[in-house]
């Protein structure tokens, strides 16, 4: 992510819907031709450095706890996954709905890696409440950040009930608690 946010600011594209386009974002007209390598770079793309920075953050909390929990390969799945799919109900709510701008960002991804991390902290006996109690605490800000202007709801919505869905499909002998209790 960091390494596409400095093209984006190389290209001048930092703030701009026109060129956030050319560099992969979805366009909020819902119209994507035959381009559909865009639900994959949408997720990659950042309005800003405060986005950018805000989901890093989130990637690296959530990253690590759904990591430590199921391994690596689960991480990428159920990010990439629930990333594209967020990006595909963006696209179906500009069909319906179409306005100006671009869609652009991790979010999706991390609502599903909230989604799986929750679902995984429960299925673990010895995870502590407090271990879960912090993650139904960044769910609920991040609904109450989903009601914000300029932020994608659906995008959130379909992130989280991806990574929630696939979390099921984690086995049981995958799911450990974290050692440090993140």
């Amino acid at each position: 992510m960091a390494a596409i946010f400095l093209v984006e600011l190389a290209t001048g594209a930092v703030r701009n819907d026109a060129r956030l386009l050319r560099l992969g974002a979805l366009p909020d007209s819902g119209e994507i031709g035959h381009e559909y390598w865009r639900l994959i770079t949408f997720g990659f793309s950042h309005w800003d450095l405060t986005h950018l920075l805000l989901n890093s953050v989130l990637l690296l909390i959530l990253g690590l706890i759904v990591e430590r929990r199921a391994g690596t390969a689960w991480l990428l799945l159920v990010f990439l996954t629930a990333s594209m799919a967020s990006g595909a109900g963006i696209l179906f709510k500009h069909q319906l709905w179409p306005s100006q701008g671009v869609s652009l960002g991790a979010s999706g991804g991390l609502f599903g890696l909230l989604g799986a991390a929750l679902v995984l902290a429960f299925r673990v006996p010895s995870q502590t409440k407090f271990a879960r109690m912090r993650l139904i605490i960044v769910l609920a800000a991040g609904v109450t950040y989903s009601f914000f202007p300029g932020v994608s709801m659906i995008g959130h919505i379909i992130g989280l009930v991806v990574g929630t869905a696939m979390a099921f499909l984690i086995p049981r002998a995958t799911a450990r608690p974290v050692v440090a209790d993140a």
